[in-house]
């Protein structure tokens, strides 16, 4: 499966979500994707297996597509089950992002937390990245 990929303004790689997999649950409930999260930003170079609802990735994308035509100011990634991936776009009015991310292992009772710039020319390549996965994946929602 492919990959998303979150690039700061210099178009260096910060995250990727990969290792996309889809766990089936009962008919009207939300299917499980279980997917990596890869982080590199300064010295932090790690990784984390996680979940989310498929609804997730669905209402990502299409808050995504309203932070691209400006309709809105924040969008947000956060999980519904665990809550350990939030990762918030803020907008300004010249097209620039402040990414804020936070990861959290709370087995371990670790969180990473950073955040760093880019420009919302590489929101099209995201947008059509989550798109690819909820068409190879079957999500309906």
């Amino acid at each position: 499966m492919n990959a998303l990929h979150f690039y700061n303004g210099d178009r260096q790689l910060e995250i990727v979500f990969s290792k996309f997999q889809v766990q089936k649950n009962k008919p009207d409930f939300n299917d499980f994707i279980l997917f990596q999260i890869g982080i590199k930003h300064s010295f932090i170079n790690t990784s984390i297996n996680t979940e989310c609802l498929d609804i997730d990735l669905v209402n990502f994308v299409i808050d995504l597509r309203k932070l691209y035509k400006m309709e809105v100011k924040t969008v947000s990634f956060v999980q519904t089950i665990e809550k350990n991936i939030e990762i918030t776009f803020n907008l300004n009015e010249l097209g620039q992002l402040l990414v804020s991310v936070i990861i959290r292992k709370q087995i371990d009772n670790i969180t990473v937390v950073f955040e760093y710039g880019t420009d919302q020319s590489f929101l099209p390549e995201l947008i059509k990245e989550i798109e690819i996965i909820i068409n190879e994946m079957g999500i309906t929602n």
